[in-house]
């Protein structure tokens, strides 16, 4: 049987599952947001949505003796106020999540290995022969497709936190300030989407990959046959560590 190399630390471990908390409640609250501009079935669903965070709420607050029709919400548009309210909460739950993660890597920031090993140019052929050639790979840690998501999820999400805070608080910024926030938000949020998609289809759809989703969500470890073969580089740097 197989070794173990430890490859993600339990503060990863713990970050990425939260982080996937977070991150689906804003996607699905963000959809309820927007649903009225999406296409068809698409909103349809999740104007549903809406009706079903609505219709509980709306009933709560009758029996707290105040009626959402006086203020001139119906059950669904109070169920896209209770979307905007979590959104907001789940927005501020995954900054601090990103940001415990940061100041818990910061100690180790020296063993960071943000730019690939070989040169980028090395890196791309690495890329290209991995995923379409289906060669043997010259990886480390992370390929530089993973380098660029990581990369991506920390500048698309301080750009999607600024955009948000800013239309959060309109009534603090001139019109075309809110607008321009507005427009970043929508094309990154829809940008993130399509990312994630990509990245959970090369986690799962690709069954070499599967056993990174046992490392990243339980144990942090993978085989070392596993480490051996799709991430050589940071197999010799393990064995070199442990000598």
């Amino acid at each position: 049987m197989s070794r173990e190399i430890k490859v993600f630390s339990e503060l990863e471990i713990w970050a990425h599952k939260h982080a996937i908390h977070f991150a689906a409640a804003l996607i699905i609250t963000g959809l309820i947001i927007s649903a009225q501009k999406l296409p068809s079935p698409l909103s349809g669903f999740f104007e549903w949505l809406a009706y079903a965070l609505g219709t509980p709420a709306s009933k709560a607050a009758a029996l707290m003796g105040t009626s959402p029709l006086e203020q001139g919400y119906d059950a669904y548009s109070l169920g896209v106020q209770v979307a905007r309210v979590v959104h907001r909460l789940a927005g501020i739950g995954l900054a601090a999540v990103g940001i415990a993660w940061l100041l818990g890597e910061l100690p180790r920031a020296r063993k960071w290995q943000i730019w690939p090993e070989g040169g980028l140019g090395e890196a791309i052929k690495n890329l290209i022969d991995y995923y379409i050639g289906k060669k043997e790979p010259r990886f480390g840690k992370y390929n530089l497709g993973q380098k660029l998501w990581i990369l991506g999820v920390v500048v698309g999400f301080t750009l999607l936190f600024i955009s948000g805070v800013i239309m959060w608080f309109r009534d603090s910024f001139s019109p075309s300030t809110w607008e321009l926030a507005h427009t970043i938000h929508v094309w990154l949020a829809w940008l993130g989407i399509a990312g994630l998609i990509v990245h959970v289809y090369l986690a799962i759809g690709l069954p070499e990959h599967r056993p990174m989703i046992r490392a990243m969500f339980r144990t942090g470890t993978l085989p070392e046959d596993f480490v051996r073969k799709h991430h050589p580089l940071y197999y010799e740097k393990a064995a070199k560590e442990k000598d």
